[in-house]
């Protein structure tokens, strides 16, 4: 997927009887983490304890309201468009040894 895209989906719920409950939410995030490896112990101490994971990707919603769900499968549709949060743009899915960058 590329930034402004539209990713679709299904989420599935499998109930064995009828279920009641208070809504289902989605919560997508994408971000960019700092990490310490053995190799960067004293070379970035100073730096990891000052930053903070930066999220580029925010993605909440109610994809079903408080409802009762019958038994069996359930497939509740949802859809969102890949819009990087302000000042921010998406990057590739990253593991390096001192950055992580993952959806």
């Amino acid at each position: 997927y590329y930034p402004g895209e539209t990713l679709k989906g299904v989420v599935e719920v499998q109930s064995k009887g009828s279920m009641v409950h208070q809504g289902i939410t989605m919560n997508v995030e994408g971000s960019v983490v700092l990490q310490m490896s053995a190799k960067s112990v004293g070379l970035f101490e100073a730096f990891y304890s000052s930053l903070k994971p930066v999220n580029l990707f925010v993605f909440n919603a109610e994809i079903q309201g408080a409802t009762k769900l019958p038994d069996g499968t359930t497939e509740l549709p949802f859809e969102f468009k890949l819009d990087p949060v302000d000042g921010h743009k998406l990057h590739e899915t990253y593991h390096g040894v001192y950055v992580n960058i993952q959806y």
